[in-house]
């Protein structure tokens, strides 16, 4: 019996080290590439120039140091945040994302330029970043990245939190003052198909900033995804009683996971100050639709044939409308 035990013991013995040894931690990267491109024919408008445009591409390379801790690098090659057109022609290199991440159990640190959370939702759901940017991003309420540090925690499968201070003013814009932004937000998952998220920004000059939004999700299977999300930015560039808010709406249908069919509309209003006669961001203020049809001929190679049209507030201001065909690749 004890020669039993003890032939056991060893085999036991042999087994466990040898587990150890097969999940043995080993460092390993991978690289990043994302490159959005598109081919515009305007309807209508002033402009009928039609034009083939490489609007965007991410570039970097992650990397697994230890079990807990990733470094990563991704560089944004593309136009400035500018409206003019002669803007569209320079490309320029930004750090997108320059982090150092610890990753353990239920808790995540991230610190350098670093994604907001406020977008992870909204992106996730939308999926279509190549077409266009989602409603925070799209309409600037908010930078996609930031320098600073974050830190969110899952408390169990339903519920996650998460807080950020951040330098505030995006990441091709870090600049050195006493101004610091304060995010937090909350997760919350009741059902396997729905979802939602609250989330708070705070900054403090002479004057308060702060931007509030909340979204929920809904997903079925994958082959049916809706989201919608509310946004409303006080005191907007610390000018007390400047306020924009909207919101955006949009779903889609997918078969066989290579065509989908989509539908979005966003709404953008600025209120009218004291002292004002009108809406002080008016000229900017309006809707817009999108909508079109999604080919995967592989997992990551997207094409989509869509619309999309902008109807601005202002009566003496034209809308702006066209075909589009958009094209994304990705390692």
């Amino acid at each position: 019996m004890r020669k039993l035990f003890l032939v056991l013991a060893l085999v036991l013995k042999a087994v466990v080290f040898q587990g150890q040894d097969s999940v043995a931690f080993e460092p390993a990267g991978s690289p990043v590439l994302r490159v959005f491109s598109n081919f515009v024919a305007p309807l209508g408008g002033e402009d009928q120039k039609t034009s083939f445009e490489l609007r965007r591409a991410y570039m970097g390379y992650r990397y697994q140091l230890y079990e807990e801790w990733e470094a990563a690098i991704v560089l944004d090659i593309g136009s400035p945040n500018d409206d003019s057109p002669y803007s569209l022609l320079k490309r320029y290199a930004y750090f997108k994302i320059a982090s150092l991440t610890y990753n353990r159990n239920n808790l995540r640190i991230q610190a350098g330029i670093i994604p907001r959370y406020s977008m992870q939702a909204p992106e996730r759901f939308w999926g279509r970043r190549y077409i266009e940017k989602v409603f925070l991003d799209a309409y600037r309420f908010a930078p996609t990245a930031d320098i600073g540090v974050g830190m969110d925690y899952t408390i169990n499968k339903k519920l996650s939190v998460y807080t950020a201070l951040m330098n505030g003013e995006g990441y091709d814009q870090l600049q050195h003052d006493n101004t610091y932004e304060l995010s937090i937000g909350v997760n919350y998952l009741p059902l396997e198909w729905l979802f939602f998220r609250m989330n708070l920004d705070y900054s403090k000059k002479a004057v308060t900033e702060t931007m509030s939004s909340f979204f929920t999700g809904l997903r079925f299977n994958n082959d049916y995804v809706f989201g919608a999300e509310l946004n409303w930015l006080h005191n907007e560039g610390f000018e007390q009683g400047t306020e924009r808010y909207g919101y955006s709406v949009f779903g889609h249908k997918t078969w066989r996971k290579k065509y989908a069919v989509f539908l979005r509309y966003d709404w953008l209003q600025s209120n009218i100050p004291t002292g004002y006669n009108h809406p002080w961001n008016l000229a900017k203020d309006g809707s817009a639709l999108i909508y079109g049809l999604e080919y995967y001929p592989k997992p990551k190679i997207h094409l989509s044939l869509n619309y999309q049209d902008w109807f601005p507030a202002a009566n003496d201001l034209q809308n702006s409308k066209g075909l589009y065909i958009n094209l994304e690749f990705r390692l």
